[in-house]
């Protein structure tokens, strides 16, 4: 049990420096989220699971990972039908 938390922590941390290094995409840099949001789930899973016993807090933990995948696809979608490309430093934060 403790190597499983062990690993699932190096994940996160592995995780974590992958959405700090990969910032010149935004379709890299959601996917570094939803990465960070899948280990952060198997924790937030194994806690309730282990200790509290409430699945109702992970329902909401997955709805609200669902609407944050699903609004940074639509972002995504609107950044390449208007601008052409995902690189974010060619994008203007003024101009948008």
């Amino acid at each position: 049990m403790n190597l499983f938390m062990l690993s699932l922590l190096l994940m996160l941390f592995s995780g974590i420096l992958f959405y700090i290094f990969n910032f010149n995409h935004l379709l890299m840099m959601l996917l570094g989220l939803e990465y960070l949001l899948l280990i952060m789930s198997l924790l937030f899973m194994f806690n309730l699971m282990l200790f509290i016993k409430q699945y109702l807090l992970l329902l909401m933990f997955f709805i609200f990972c669902i609407s944050e995948s699903v609004l940074g696809l639509t972002i995504l979608i609107l950044i390449v039908r208007m601008y052409g490309n995902d690189y974010l430093k060619s994008l203007m934060i003024l101009q948008c």
